[in-house]
């Protein structure tokens, strides 16, 4: 049968553990390399309703892209959330692997997912991005801004906070999933019109209006969700490589209410 440690080395095939930043905490989270998969679970973060959405259709195995063992947490006691969450999966002998930022930085992850949802093409690299989270490209044709929010908002089904004139004329936009406020300097120095993230300081949104780059925030969800088909797919291309057939699911649950 697929064994977590088959799937583990599939993912990092395609997005290298070892790329992870040093802060990250990727990887096999819980369980062991040897347990078979009987069925896997795919999700942005890991949640009560996802666990239990992960019960109600067998899997013992759950992949999500952020890693809710993070911050150095010191114990597993169940008087708090988390804790009490991840016991309940030690007591179903559940796997849980976690691909953070070396999924974000891949190339075919995150950001040039979010730039294929966006129509965005000629999709590459930007160059001086050493931590290679930034992608860019061009739409197939100028459209003003206002248009630009409206195809986010449509394709991320989500509402965008545009700072811009919404009538400027964006050509070639700059993407990264997720918290990416950091990067919109360097997507500006690339020759981008606009940049799109998930979220980013106000301050910094504003003062790169003042200067022409309009910065689209639409949520930190909205911009990464997108990708947990990816993982599914990986899952899915590690039973298929190693000749087994096993159902593999995309959550529908977040288990709270985003936005």
């Amino acid at each position: 049968m697929l064994t977590v440690g088959q799937v583990y080395d599939h993912i990092n095939g395609f997005a290298p553990f070892e790329t992870c930043e040093s802060w990250d905490n990727s990887g096999l989270l819980m369980g062991s390399r040897k347990t078979p998969v009987k069925a896997a679970l795919c999700a942005l973060d890991l949640s009560r309703a996802v666990f239990e959405e992960a019960l109600e259709k067998g899997a013992n195995l759950i992949v999500t892209h952020h890693p809710i063992l993070f911050g150095g947490r010191k114990n597993l006691c169940e008087d708090d959330v988390n804790g009490s969450l991840l016991c309940e999966m030690v007591r179903n002998h559940m796997a849980l692997i976690a691909a953070h930022t070396n999924f974000d930085k891949a190339q075919g992850g995150v950001s040039d997912i979010l730039a294929k949802w966006l129509d965005i093409g000629n999709v590459r690299p930007v160059e001086g991005d050493e931590e290679g989270y930034l992608r860019i490209g061009e739409l197939g044709y100028p459209v003003e801004l206002e248009k630009l929010v409206e195809r986010a908002e449509r394709q991320l089904r989500t509402k965008v906070r545009a700072y811009g004139s919404l009538h400027q004329t964006i050509y070639k936009v700059a993407v990264c999933g997720g918290a990416g406020g950091e990067f919109a300097r360097l997507a500006q120095a690339a020759g981008a019109d606009a940049y799109v993230t998930g979220e980013m300081r106000y301050h910094d949104s504003f003062d790169l209006a003042q200067e022409g780059f309009a910065t689209l925030q639409c949520g930190h969800d909205a911009t990464e969700r997108i990708a947990v088909g990816q993982l599914a797919g990986l899952v899915q291309d590690s039973a298929k490589a190693n000749g087994e057939d096993i159902a593999v699911f995309v959550s529908e649950r977040a288990g709270f209410l985003i936005g």
